[in-house]
Protein backbone atom coordinates (compact mmCIF):
# COMPACT_ATOMS: atom_id res chain seq x y z
CA UNK A 1 0.00 0.00 0.00
CA UNK A 2 1.28 3.47 -0.78
CA UNK A 3 1.29 5.79 2.76
CA UNK A 4 -0.85 8.80 2.78
CA UNK A 5 -2.18 11.25 4.85
CA UNK A 6 -4.31 13.72 4.49
CA UNK A 7 -4.03 16.70 7.89
CA UNK A 8 -6.35 18.99 8.78
CA UNK A 9 -4.47 21.70 7.47
CA UNK A 10 -4.40 20.51 3.67
CA UNK A 11 -8.43 19.96 4.29
CA UNK A 12 -8.53 23.27 5.52
CA UNK A 13 -6.79 24.42 2.16
CA UNK A 14 -9.37 22.15 0.29
CA UNK A 15 -12.57 23.25 1.09
CA UNK A 16 -11.42 26.92 1.40
CA UNK A 17 -13.74 29.12 -0.85
CA UNK A 18 -10.95 29.36 -4.20
CA UNK A 19 -10.49 32.71 -6.00
CA UNK A 20 -11.76 32.90 -9.59
CA UNK A 21 -8.46 33.17 -11.79
CA UNK A 22 -8.38 35.38 -14.11
CA UNK A 23 -7.52 33.95 -18.27
CA UNK A 24 -4.60 35.22 -19.04
CA UNK A 25 -4.18 35.16 -23.26
CA UNK A 26 -1.08 35.14 -24.26
CA UNK A 27 -0.03 35.18 -28.24
CA UNK A 28 3.36 33.16 -26.51
CA UNK A 29 3.52 29.61 -28.46
CA UNK A 30 4.52 26.57 -26.23
CA UNK A 31 7.15 24.54 -27.16
CA UNK A 32 5.54 22.12 -28.82
CA UNK A 33 3.88 25.10 -30.94
CA UNK A 34 7.17 26.17 -31.36
CA UNK A 35 8.16 22.84 -33.27
CA UNK A 36 5.46 22.41 -35.15
CA UNK A 37 6.14 25.78 -36.56
CA UNK A 38 9.79 25.14 -37.33
CA UNK A 39 8.95 21.93 -38.64
CA UNK A 40 6.37 23.44 -41.13
CA UNK A 41 8.77 25.86 -42.75
CA UNK A 42 11.44 23.38 -43.29
CA UNK A 43 9.03 20.97 -45.04
CA UNK A 44 7.66 23.65 -47.00
CA UNK A 45 10.96 25.13 -48.03
CA UNK A 46 11.68 21.85 -48.72
CA UNK A 47 9.29 21.39 -51.23
CA UNK A 48 9.09 24.90 -52.65
CA UNK A 49 13.12 23.95 -53.43
CA UNK A 50 12.43 20.56 -55.25
CA UNK A 51 9.62 22.25 -57.19
CA UNK A 52 11.78 24.90 -58.04
CA UNK A 53 14.60 22.23 -58.85
CA UNK A 54 12.31 19.82 -61.23
CA UNK A 55 10.98 23.52 -62.99
CA UNK A 56 12.14 23.38 -66.33
CA UNK A 57 14.83 26.15 -67.42
CA UNK A 58 13.17 29.39 -69.38
CA UNK A 59 14.72 30.18 -72.71
CA UNK A 60 14.42 33.76 -73.71
CA UNK A 61 14.93 34.77 -77.28
CA UNK A 62 16.04 38.82 -77.21
CA UNK A 63 16.03 40.78 -80.18
CA UNK A 64 16.35 44.88 -79.63
CA UNK A 65 14.51 47.43 -81.93
CA UNK A 66 15.62 51.48 -81.63
CA UNK A 67 13.00 53.93 -82.80
CA UNK A 68 14.17 56.30 -85.20
CA UNK A 69 11.30 58.17 -87.01
CA UNK A 70 10.17 61.35 -85.09
CA UNK A 71 12.20 65.20 -85.21
CA UNK A 72 10.58 66.13 -81.84
CA UNK A 73 11.23 64.07 -78.92
CA UNK A 74 7.82 64.33 -77.55
CA UNK A 75 6.65 62.34 -81.08
CA UNK A 76 9.38 59.74 -80.17
CA UNK A 77 8.02 59.23 -76.67
CA UNK A 78 4.88 58.67 -77.75
CA UNK A 79 5.25 56.22 -80.72
CA UNK A 80 7.95 54.36 -78.61
CA UNK A 81 5.34 53.79 -76.55
CA UNK A 82 2.78 52.27 -78.87
CA UNK A 83 4.65 50.57 -80.37
CA UNK A 84 5.44 48.95 -76.38
CA UNK A 85 1.54 48.45 -76.20
CA UNK A 86 2.15 46.93 -79.48
CA UNK A 87 4.13 44.78 -79.17
CA UNK A 88 1.95 42.90 -76.29
CA UNK A 89 -1.26 42.90 -77.41
CA UNK A 90 -3.48 39.69 -78.89
CA UNK A 91 -3.38 41.54 -82.15
CA UNK A 92 0.16 41.17 -82.69
CA UNK A 93 0.05 37.71 -81.55
CA UNK A 94 -2.43 37.09 -83.94
CA UNK A 95 0.17 38.47 -87.07
CA UNK A 96 2.84 36.56 -85.31
CA UNK A 97 0.39 33.25 -85.48
CA UNK A 98 -0.74 33.85 -89.39
CA UNK A 99 2.78 34.77 -90.49
CA UNK A 100 4.45 31.69 -89.29
CA UNK A 101 1.61 29.66 -89.28
CA UNK A 102 2.28 28.43 -85.55
CA UNK A 103 0.15 25.37 -83.72
CA UNK A 104 -0.14 27.97 -80.59
CA UNK A 105 -2.74 29.22 -79.70
CA UNK A 106 -2.85 33.66 -79.85
CA UNK A 107 -3.01 33.76 -76.10
CA UNK A 108 -0.26 31.25 -75.71
CA UNK A 109 2.02 33.30 -78.10
CA UNK A 110 0.59 36.80 -76.37
CA UNK A 111 2.15 35.19 -72.84
CA UNK A 112 5.16 34.75 -74.48
CA UNK A 113 6.12 37.60 -75.93
CA UNK A 114 7.30 40.88 -73.48
CA UNK A 115 8.60 44.13 -74.11
CA UNK A 116 11.26 46.35 -71.83
CA UNK A 117 12.50 49.66 -71.91
CA UNK A 118 13.83 52.08 -70.03
CA UNK A 119 11.90 55.39 -68.78
CA UNK A 120 11.86 58.20 -72.40
CA UNK A 121 14.46 56.01 -74.13
CA UNK A 122 14.10 54.94 -77.81
CA UNK A 123 15.90 51.59 -77.30
CA UNK A 124 13.37 48.06 -76.81
CA UNK A 125 14.28 45.14 -75.81
CA UNK A 126 11.58 42.32 -77.33
CA UNK A 127 11.99 39.29 -75.30
CA UNK A 128 10.47 35.49 -76.19
CA UNK A 129 10.23 33.02 -73.79
CA UNK A 130 9.05 29.46 -73.51
CA UNK A 131 10.48 26.31 -72.35
CA UNK A 132 11.04 25.13 -75.89
CA UNK A 133 14.43 26.76 -77.34
CA UNK A 134 12.95 25.62 -80.64
CA UNK A 135 9.28 27.37 -80.18
CA UNK A 136 11.00 30.60 -78.62
CA UNK A 137 13.37 31.39 -81.52
CA UNK A 138 10.17 30.14 -84.42
CA UNK A 139 7.91 33.19 -82.21
CA UNK A 140 10.60 35.54 -82.59
CA UNK A 141 11.64 35.22 -85.57
CA UNK A 142 8.01 36.53 -86.44
CA UNK A 143 7.79 39.25 -83.95
CA UNK A 144 10.22 42.09 -86.20
CA UNK A 145 8.17 41.61 -89.47
CA UNK A 146 4.93 41.18 -88.02
CA UNK A 147 5.25 44.74 -86.28
CA UNK A 148 6.65 46.03 -89.59
CA UNK A 149 3.87 44.68 -91.11
CA UNK A 150 1.12 46.23 -88.98
CA UNK A 151 2.39 49.60 -89.72
CA UNK A 152 2.35 49.58 -93.26
CA UNK A 153 -0.77 48.22 -93.11
CA UNK A 154 -2.02 50.98 -91.08
CA UNK A 155 -0.50 53.44 -93.01
CA UNK A 156 -1.51 52.49 -96.66
CA UNK A 157 -4.96 54.15 -96.32
CA UNK A 158 -3.26 57.21 -94.96
CA UNK A 159 -2.67 60.88 -97.53
CA UNK A 160 1.17 60.11 -98.20
CA UNK A 161 1.62 63.92 -95.95
CA UNK A 162 -0.04 62.29 -93.20
CA UNK A 163 2.34 59.37 -93.66
CA UNK A 164 5.49 58.76 -90.70
CA UNK A 165 8.38 59.17 -93.26
CA UNK A 166 11.45 57.17 -93.09
CA UNK A 167 11.59 53.76 -91.43
CA UNK A 168 9.54 53.62 -87.74
CA UNK A 169 12.34 51.48 -85.90
CA UNK A 170 15.57 49.22 -86.79
CA UNK A 171 16.53 46.10 -85.09
CA UNK A 172 19.73 46.94 -83.58
CA UNK A 173 21.74 43.68 -83.58
CA UNK A 174 21.85 41.04 -86.76
CA UNK A 175 21.06 38.16 -84.41
CA UNK A 176 18.88 37.95 -81.63
CA UNK A 177 19.95 36.97 -78.10
CA UNK A 178 19.95 33.89 -76.55
CA UNK A 179 19.73 33.39 -72.50
CA UNK A 180 18.13 30.95 -70.24
CA UNK A 181 16.57 31.72 -67.32
CA UNK A 182 15.83 29.86 -64.49
CA UNK A 183 13.18 29.86 -60.99
CA UNK A 184 15.68 31.24 -58.27
CA UNK A 185 16.13 28.80 -55.75
CA UNK A 186 16.95 31.29 -53.17
CA UNK A 187 14.26 32.30 -53.62
CA UNK A 188 11.69 29.43 -53.41
CA UNK A 189 13.50 28.25 -50.16
CA UNK A 190 12.58 31.80 -48.85
CA UNK A 191 9.06 31.84 -49.82
CA UNK A 192 8.64 27.95 -48.47
CA UNK A 193 9.90 29.30 -44.89
CA UNK A 194 7.86 32.35 -44.54
CA UNK A 195 4.47 30.54 -46.14
CA UNK A 196 5.38 27.54 -43.87
CA UNK A 197 6.34 29.42 -40.39
CA UNK A 198 3.21 32.00 -41.10
CA UNK A 199 0.28 29.58 -41.59
CA UNK A 200 0.60 27.38 -38.37
CA UNK A 201 2.30 30.19 -36.53
CA UNK A 202 -1.04 32.78 -37.25
CA UNK A 203 -3.11 29.31 -36.43
CA UNK A 204 -1.67 28.71 -33.16
CA UNK A 205 -1.94 32.97 -32.19
CA UNK A 206 -5.44 33.18 -33.19
CA UNK A 207 -5.97 29.83 -31.17
CA UNK A 208 -4.06 30.48 -27.96
CA UNK A 209 -6.42 33.86 -28.01
CA UNK A 210 -9.30 32.14 -28.15
CA UNK A 211 -8.68 28.97 -26.11
CA UNK A 212 -5.40 29.54 -23.71
CA UNK A 213 -3.95 26.88 -22.87
CA UNK A 214 -1.30 25.97 -20.04
CA UNK A 215 2.00 26.92 -20.37
CA UNK A 216 3.19 26.80 -17.24
CA UNK A 217 3.30 25.69 -13.57
CA UNK A 218 2.12 29.23 -12.53
CA UNK A 219 -0.82 28.89 -15.58
CA UNK A 220 -1.75 25.62 -13.24
CA UNK A 221 -1.54 27.30 -9.88
CA UNK A 222 -3.21 30.03 -11.34
CA UNK A 223 -6.58 28.25 -12.66
CA UNK A 224 -6.56 25.03 -10.53
CA UNK A 225 -5.64 25.67 -6.82
CA UNK A 226 -3.92 22.77 -6.11
CA UNK A 227 -0.78 21.50 -5.38
CA UNK A 228 1.69 20.32 -8.13
CA UNK A 229 3.13 16.90 -7.03
CA UNK A 230 5.62 16.29 -9.93
CA UNK A 231 6.42 17.73 -13.17
CA UNK A 232 7.72 15.37 -15.64
CA UNK A 233 7.39 14.41 -19.12
CA UNK A 234 4.60 11.48 -20.58
CA UNK A 235 6.46 8.12 -20.67
CA UNK A 236 6.49 7.39 -24.58
CA UNK A 237 8.75 11.20 -24.70
CA UNK A 238 11.68 10.85 -26.50
CA UNK A 239 14.91 10.49 -24.14
CA UNK A 240 12.73 9.55 -20.97
CA UNK A 241 12.82 7.41 -18.03
CA UNK A 242 9.19 5.59 -17.77
CA UNK A 243 10.66 4.25 -14.12
CA UNK A 244 12.42 7.38 -12.71
CA UNK A 245 9.38 9.42 -13.78
CA UNK A 246 7.08 7.15 -11.85
CA UNK A 247 8.86 6.53 -9.21
CA UNK A 248 8.71 10.52 -8.70
CA UNK A 249 5.02 10.65 -9.35
CA UNK A 250 4.98 7.67 -6.09
CA UNK A 251 7.16 9.78 -3.74
CA UNK A 252 5.12 12.77 -4.47
CA UNK A 253 1.72 10.63 -3.63
CA UNK A 254 3.53 10.11 -0.23
CA UNK A 255 4.69 13.30 0.49
CA UNK A 256 1.25 13.98 -0.02
CA UNK A 257 -0.52 11.55 2.33
CA UNK A 258 2.18 11.82 4.77
CA UNK A 259 2.35 8.19 5.63
CA UNK A 260 -1.76 7.48 5.27
CA UNK A 261 -2.45 4.02 3.42
CA UNK A 262 -3.75 5.07 0.57
CA UNK A 263 -5.87 2.48 -1.11
CA UNK A 264 -8.10 3.48 -3.46
CA UNK A 265 -5.86 6.40 -6.23
CA UNK A 266 -7.70 7.65 -8.95
CA UNK A 267 -6.15 9.88 -11.82
CA UNK A 268 -8.68 12.05 -13.94
CA UNK A 269 -7.70 14.61 -16.19
CA UNK A 270 -9.40 16.93 -19.39
CA UNK A 271 -7.20 15.40 -21.90
CA UNK A 272 -8.05 13.01 -24.36
CA UNK A 273 -6.40 10.67 -21.69
CA UNK A 274 -3.33 8.78 -23.60
CA UNK A 275 -0.85 10.00 -21.41
CA UNK A 276 -3.06 9.43 -18.25
CA UNK A 277 -3.83 5.96 -18.99
CA UNK A 278 -0.23 5.16 -19.34
CA UNK A 279 1.17 6.80 -16.11
CA UNK A 280 -2.16 4.87 -14.36
CA UNK A 281 -0.77 1.55 -15.84
CA UNK A 282 2.96 2.38 -14.99
CA UNK A 283 1.78 2.92 -11.46
CA UNK A 284 -0.11 0.33 -11.05
CA UNK A 285 3.18 -1.83 -11.69
CA UNK A 286 5.41 0.01 -9.60
CA UNK A 287 2.80 -0.13 -6.67
CA UNK A 288 2.98 -4.09 -7.28
CA UNK A 289 6.57 -4.35 -7.58
CA UNK A 290 8.00 -2.05 -4.61
CA UNK A 291 5.54 -2.13 -2.39
CA UNK A 292 4.67 -6.35 -2.75
CA UNK A 293 0.56 -5.15 -3.05
CA UNK A 294 -1.85 -6.84 -5.04
CA UNK A 295 -3.49 -4.40 -7.52
CA UNK A 296 -6.37 -3.93 -9.26
CA UNK A 297 -6.58 -1.78 -12.01
CA UNK A 298 -10.18 0.41 -13.35
CA UNK A 299 -10.53 1.60 -16.42
CA UNK A 300 -13.33 3.56 -15.28
CA UNK A 301 -13.30 5.91 -18.58
CA UNK A 302 -16.51 4.84 -20.13
CA UNK A 303 -16.67 7.42 -22.92
CA UNK A 304 -13.45 6.75 -24.14
CA UNK A 305 -11.55 3.78 -22.74
CA UNK A 306 -8.10 4.47 -23.74
CA UNK A 307 -6.54 2.25 -21.48
CA UNK A 308 -8.73 -1.05 -22.60
CA UNK A 309 -7.62 -0.25 -26.12
CA UNK A 310 -4.04 0.31 -25.00
CA UNK A 311 -4.24 -2.91 -23.46
CA UNK A 312 -6.03 -4.90 -25.58
CA UNK A 313 -9.07 -5.71 -23.86
CA UNK A 314 -11.67 -4.07 -25.99
CA UNK A 315 -13.92 -7.19 -26.58
CA UNK A 316 -14.15 -8.19 -23.19
CA UNK A 317 -16.50 -7.60 -20.72
CA UNK A 318 -15.66 -5.61 -17.68
CA UNK A 319 -16.63 -2.23 -15.31
CA UNK A 320 -20.36 -1.61 -18.01
CA UNK A 321 -21.33 -5.24 -17.06
CA UNK A 322 -20.46 -4.80 -13.02
CA UNK A 323 -22.09 -1.85 -12.79
CA UNK A 324 -24.93 -3.40 -14.74
CA UNK A 325 -25.05 -6.27 -12.15
CA UNK A 326 -24.40 -8.84 -14.57
CA UNK A 327 -20.63 -9.83 -13.37
CA UNK A 328 -18.72 -9.46 -9.93
CA UNK A 329 -16.04 -6.70 -9.95
CA UNK A 330 -13.00 -9.34 -8.75
CA UNK A 331 -14.45 -12.28 -11.25
CA UNK A 332 -13.96 -10.26 -13.84
CA UNK A 333 -10.67 -9.05 -13.23
CA UNK A 334 -7.94 -10.52 -15.74
CA UNK A 335 -4.19 -10.95 -15.42
CA UNK A 336 -2.18 -8.31 -16.58
CA UNK A 337 -0.14 -11.14 -18.03
CA UNK A 338 -2.50 -12.21 -20.48
CA UNK A 339 -3.19 -8.55 -21.82
CA UNK A 340 -1.05 -6.91 -24.08
CA UNK A 341 1.23 -4.54 -22.24
CA UNK A 342 2.83 -1.27 -24.35
CA UNK A 343 6.48 -1.18 -24.24
CA UNK A 344 7.20 1.63 -22.59
CA UNK A 345 5.53 -0.35 -19.40
CA UNK A 346 7.24 -3.59 -20.04
CA UNK A 347 10.38 -2.86 -18.24
CA UNK A 348 8.37 -2.08 -15.08
CA UNK A 349 5.91 -5.71 -15.93
CA UNK A 350 5.75 -6.98 -12.06
CA UNK A 351 5.00 -10.95 -10.95
CA UNK A 352 2.24 -12.78 -12.28
CA UNK A 353 -0.82 -12.28 -10.57
CA UNK A 354 0.29 -9.08 -8.97
CA UNK A 355 -1.51 -6.51 -11.20
CA UNK A 356 -5.13 -7.45 -12.27
CA UNK A 357 -7.39 -5.36 -14.46
CA UNK A 358 -11.25 -4.64 -15.04
CA UNK A 359 -11.82 -2.87 -18.53
CA UNK A 360 -14.60 -0.53 -19.16
CA UNK A 361 -16.72 -3.72 -20.87
CA UNK A 362 -18.51 -4.16 -24.16
CA UNK A 363 -21.37 -2.10 -23.86
CA UNK A 364 -20.79 1.30 -22.33
CA UNK A 365 -23.23 3.46 -23.87
CA UNK A 366 -26.70 2.88 -20.88
CA UNK A 367 -24.40 2.00 -18.04
CA UNK A 368 -22.82 5.63 -18.34
CA UNK A 369 -24.83 7.28 -15.65
CA UNK A 370 -25.16 3.79 -13.65
CA UNK A 371 -21.77 4.73 -12.65
CA UNK A 372 -22.97 7.49 -10.19
CA UNK A 373 -24.97 4.92 -7.84
CA UNK A 374 -23.32 2.20 -8.59
CA UNK A 375 -19.53 2.56 -8.68
CA UNK A 376 -18.94 1.83 -4.98
CA UNK A 377 -20.38 -1.96 -5.29
CA UNK A 378 -17.49 -2.51 -7.34
CA UNK A 379 -15.23 -0.66 -5.02
CA UNK A 380 -16.53 -3.05 -2.04
CA UNK A 381 -16.04 -6.27 -3.77
CA UNK A 382 -12.26 -5.20 -3.91
CA UNK A 383 -12.19 -3.76 -0.64
CA UNK A 384 -9.34 -5.57 1.85
CA UNK A 385 -7.86 -7.64 -1.11
CA UNK A 386 -6.31 -4.66 -3.43
CA UNK A 387 -4.91 -1.57 -3.79
CA UNK A 388 -7.17 0.20 -6.67
CA UNK A 389 -5.94 2.44 -9.14
CA UNK A 390 -8.70 4.22 -11.10
CA UNK A 391 -8.07 6.29 -14.18
CA UNK A 392 -11.01 7.94 -14.01
CA UNK A 393 -13.01 9.76 -16.81
CA UNK A 394 -12.20 13.28 -18.70
CA UNK A 395 -13.54 15.73 -16.99
CA UNK A 396 -15.52 18.13 -17.81
CA UNK A 397 -17.32 15.02 -19.60
CA UNK A 398 -20.17 12.84 -19.99
CA UNK A 399 -18.90 10.25 -17.72
CA UNK A 400 -19.98 10.85 -14.25
CA UNK A 401 -17.34 11.69 -11.58
CA UNK A 402 -19.15 12.48 -8.47
CA UNK A 403 -19.27 9.07 -7.28
CA UNK A 404 -15.80 8.26 -8.41
CA UNK A 405 -14.01 11.53 -6.68
CA UNK A 406 -15.73 11.00 -3.50
CA UNK A 407 -14.78 7.21 -3.20
CA UNK A 408 -11.14 8.28 -3.49
CA UNK A 409 -8.36 8.29 -0.61
CA UNK A 410 -6.38 10.42 -3.39
CA UNK A 411 -6.79 12.40 -6.54
CA UNK A 412 -3.89 12.69 -9.07
CA UNK A 413 -4.67 15.50 -11.98
CA UNK A 414 -2.74 15.40 -15.03
CA UNK A 415 -2.01 18.51 -16.62
CA UNK A 416 -0.06 18.14 -20.37
CA UNK A 417 1.35 21.66 -20.74
CA UNK A 418 0.68 22.82 -24.73
CA UNK A 419 -2.59 21.01 -24.98
CA UNK A 420 -4.45 21.45 -21.85
CA UNK A 421 -6.38 24.60 -21.71
CA UNK A 422 -7.03 27.01 -19.30
CA UNK A 423 -11.05 26.56 -19.10
CA UNK A 424 -11.16 23.11 -18.90
CA UNK A 425 -8.33 23.04 -16.17
CA UNK A 426 -10.55 25.71 -13.89
CA UNK A 427 -13.75 22.98 -15.03
CA UNK A 428 -11.81 20.15 -13.73
CA UNK A 429 -10.45 21.74 -10.47
CA UNK A 430 -13.74 23.14 -9.62
CA UNK A 431 -14.88 19.65 -9.76
CA UNK A 432 -12.25 18.23 -7.71
CA UNK A 433 -12.46 20.66 -4.85
CA UNK A 434 -16.19 19.96 -5.26
CA UNK A 435 -16.38 16.22 -5.17
CA UNK A 436 -12.82 15.07 -3.98
CA UNK A 437 -12.86 13.81 -0.23
CA UNK A 438 -9.31 12.51 -0.13
CA UNK A 439 -6.11 14.38 -0.83
CA UNK A 440 -5.59 16.52 -4.49
CA UNK A 441 -2.60 17.00 -6.51
CA UNK A 442 -2.09 17.30 -9.75
CA UNK A 443 1.02 16.21 -12.07
CA UNK A 444 2.21 18.47 -15.13
CA UNK A 445 3.83 16.68 -18.17
CA UNK A 446 5.68 18.95 -19.70
CA UNK A 447 6.49 18.68 -23.42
Amino acid sequence: MMPMRTTSVALDQREAPTPVAETRRSIRLTKVQTLIVVASMLVTAAIAAALALTNPPIFETSRSILVLSGANPNDNEVLTRALESLLTSKGLAAEVKRRGDLPQSIDQISAMISASRKPESAFMDVVVSNPDKSVSEQVSAQVIPALSGVFESAQQDLPVESRITGPIFQEVFARPLQSTSTFPLWFAILFGLLLGGLVPFLFFVIRNLRQPVVESSQDVTDAIDLPILAKVAPLSARGANPQDTIAGVVSAIERLSLNEPVHRLVLVGSDEGVNRAEIALALACMVARSFGQPVALIDADLDNGILTSMLGATDSAGLAECLAGQLDAEASLAPLSQLRVPAVVESMRPPDGMVRFLGVGVDTSRNVLKMRSSFHRVLEALAGRYVVIVNGPTIPGPVPTAQVLSLADATLMVVTEGVTTLTDAQAAGDTLRSFSSGASGIIVLRQ
